[in-house]
């Protein structure tokens, strides 16, 4: 089951304009163009039919021995969202997430020393390193959280790496605090997904989730689709409020998925929301 990455086109917004800032002088504003047109894309699956190519040339890039560490952050981005939108085999999925924790690992000691060998680090350093974490090196601290997450979520069979999942949200409760809106309130989407994976008998907290999940759409104005999706995937249907998700699905079918920047999320969360509209009186009843 995906626990956190059904909604990793998220992160196409934030892996692509990290690539526009590697390309060569010469050529970053074709990249910026790229950017453009892909977040403001309606078909998610044309995107999936293209991205491999371009996974192929960030990953020549990224290997390369003098490769910065904004290279590899990039292609931790891309492998990351793109094994969690597109891929469904389990194999191939620990693949790619496990090449994307890879680069983000690199990527950040490059450009941070203090974020070399963060698994190695002693309680006290690690919430150090948290503490730390301040406007300048939030979006290192965020590509570092969400290729965490994906790691864990694909090795899940391994309780030595799950247990490493409360360490990634100590990094997204800091930077809820430190930047909270960035990439469309994606904090506060995730840390909505990880408090309502387990129910409350198990050390779930739905109410916490609650609160990020509605903390995003306010942020976004509504205007970020997905959000209302997992709230309903993840809040209604664990806490088995059928009222409420059937409000946020139809709300989300109802709007404009043209928005700037938002466009193909918001695209391929319309198609989830029919996915589970389909399937709501069989879950509930």
């Amino acid at each position: 089951m995906k626990l956190f990455y059904r909604f990793a086109l998220l992160l196409i917004i934030f892996q692509l304009g990290a690539c526009s800032t590697i390309i060569e002088n010469q050529t970053s504003k074709l990249a910026d163009n790229l950017t453009d047109t892909i977040l403001n894309f309606n078909d998610p699956d044309t995107i999936k039919e293209a991205t491999p190519t371009f996974l192929i040339l960030i990953d020549s890039m990224a290997r390369h021995k003098n490769a910065s560490g904004k290279t590899q952050l990039a292609a931790a981005q891309m492998f990351g969202s793109f094994s969690g939108a597109f891929v469904t085999d389990p194999e191939r999925q620990k693949i790619l997430s496990k090449k994307a924790f890879y680069y983000v690992k690199e990527g950040s000691c490059k450009i941070d020393k203090s974020w070399c060998k963060v698994n190695s680090l002693s309680n006290l350093e690690f919430t150090q390193l948290v503490d730390a974490i301040d406007d300048d090196n939030v979006n290192i601290a965020y590509a570092y959280a969400v290729a965490w997450l994906g790691y864990i979520q694909t090795h899940a069979d391994d309780w030595a790496v799950v247990a490493q999942l409360a360490k990634s949200q100590q990094v997204l409760e800091k930077i809820v605090l430190v930047n909270e809106t960035l990439d469309n309130a994606g904090p506060h989407l995730y840390l909505g997904a990880i408090e309502s994976t387990l129910p409350p008998a198990l050390g779930g907290k739905p109410n916490i989730a609650k609160a990020h999940f509605e903390r995003g759409i306010e942020l976004t104005a509504g205007k970020s689709l997905l959000i209302k999706v997992e709230y309903a995937r993840r809040y209604a249907r664990g806490t088995f409020n059928k009222t409420l998700h059937h409000q946020l699905l139809t709300e989300v079918l109802a709007a404009d998925p043209q928005q700037e920047g938002l466009t193909l999320m918001n695209s391929w969360a319309q198609d989830q929301a029919q996915l589970l509209l389909n399937d709501e009186n069989e879950y509930f009843d």
